[in-house]
């Protein structure tokens, strides 16, 4: 048996043996997110080389001309694009990438709480460029929706499992968000936007609540995107992050 991998008493393999369903369940439920389902490093550096070595697109044009993770060079692709993200199509190609959807241990997170077996599953493992664009630049890159605050409307209720795959910190893409705002938002929040200022979120779930998750490389966390959250952008150095979609 590969020592890496443990086996639960009903024979299936997890990649968070010690982790709790219930208890995860229970902090997504009281605040939008657990903290710390994290993954071990052989699965980290599998992904890691995946995504180095596969074709990229860009965010904003998924059917033009890709590139490698080499060519980028700040935000800057070989043909002249700015690029602030770069997807890697159908990524569950990669074994490890696979192996983190199927794992026992998450889709018991997801199970309880969604009340049944998912509905449907997205992948998505994206680069996020270090660079020096504008704000103005980011927003007209299609970039805005992760930079502003929002909450994600898709279905009746789902839940997104988040994966560090390098370092990140404040200065490279950390998640933003703010803790309870999945539950009791006002209806000026339900029927207007799904986006809102920061001052706007601040002022209705308290400051307080807000937390950046930092983390090295293999860092993980559940989260019921229904709260209001967003990203920072890259500065000092790229980010390379997976998140499985669980929707209802």
């Amino acid at each position: 048996m590969d020592r890496r991998v443990s086996v639960q008493q009903n024979g299936s393999s997890t990649l968070f043996p010690d982790q709790n369903a219930d208890r995860i369940v229970s902090a997504i439920s009281e605040e939008a997110v657990f903290i710390g389902l994290n993954l071990p490093a052989h699965i980290v550096s599998e992904i890691y080389a995946f995504a180095r070595t596969e074709p990229l697109h860009t965010n904003y044009d998924p059917h033009g001309p890709t590139f490698r993770y080499s060519d980028v060079i700040r935000g800057k692709a070989p043909d002249g694009r700015s690029v602030p993200i770069a997807g890697i199509s159908n990524p569950t190609r990669c074994p490890a990438v696979q192996a983190i959807v199927d794992d026992p241990v998450l889709r018991a997170i997801v199970r309880t709480y969604l009340g049944h077996e998912p509905l449907k599953v997205m992948t998505i493992l994206n680069w996020s460029f270090a660079s020096d664009f504008s704000e103005e630049e980011r927003r007209r890159l299609r970039h805005k929706n992760v930079l502003d605050y929002h909450y994600d409307v898709e279905g009746y209720n789902f839940v997104y499992a988040n994966f560090y795959i390098t370092d990140t910190d404040r200065n490279s893409g950390a998640h933003v968000m703010m803790k309870r705002s999945h539950k009791r938002k006002p209806l000026r929040m339900l029927f207007g936007s799904a986006s809102a200022s920061e001052a706007s979120v601040h002022k209705q779930f308290g400051v307080e609540n807000e937390i950046m998750i930092e983390g090295e490389a293999g860092t993980g966390f559940v989260q019921d995107t229904s709260c209001y959250h967003r990203a920072t952008p890259p500065i000092h150095r790229d980010r390379l992050m997976l998140a499985v979609r669980f929707v209802n």
